[in-house]
Order: structure tokens, then C-alpha cells, then sequence
């Protein structure tokens, strides 16, 4: 039961960063941590880690941070998103 409630909680959290990158489409990863103070480092790393590996988000290292970006929509030359 308590794995469960742990999914539930992470899945909680992932949705709330998602939510939040996208409504700044690009910011470091100290300002997330700021915006998130209940959740450790670790956690938020492995949201952002599940985020981009749903081609949600990119995670670009920097020389003391992370640049976190929300992915943009691929546009075919068609007009048609991917």
C-alpha cells in the first residue's frame, strides 16, 4: 500500500512541475527547487527525469545549474504537430 501511495504522490508532483515549466517555458533548476521547497532534490530529479523521457521537457546542463525547457511541439512541414 505504501508503494502505491508513494506513485499516487510522485505522479501528484510531476503533474504540479509540469504544469509549472509550461507556464515558463524555460528556467533553472534552483528556481524549480525554489518553487518546490517540500520536495528534495532528489525527488524533483526524478520528475524532471520521467518528464524527459516522455519528451515533455529537455534538461540542459549549465556551469552550476540546469536549464529546464519545456519540449516544443514538432511541426511538419505539413502543418501537422507530431
Amino acid at each position: 500500500m505504501a508503494g502505491h501511495m508513494t506513485s499516487v504522490m510522485t505522479q501528484d508532483i510531476e503533474d504540479a512541475v509540469y504544469r509549472f515549466v509550461l507556464q515558463r517555458r524555460r528556467l533553472t533548476f534552483t528556481v524549480l527547487s525554489h518553487a518546490f521547497p517540500q520536495c528534495t532534490w532528489q525527488t524533483l530529479f526524478q520528475v524532471l527525469h520521467h518528464l524527459q523521457e516522455k519528451d515533455l521537457v529537455v534538461l540542459t546542463p549549465l556551469l552550476w545549474d540546469y536549464e529546464i525547457c519545456a519540449q516544443e511541439e514538432m511541426v511538419q512541414t505539413d502543418g501537422r504537430t507530431t
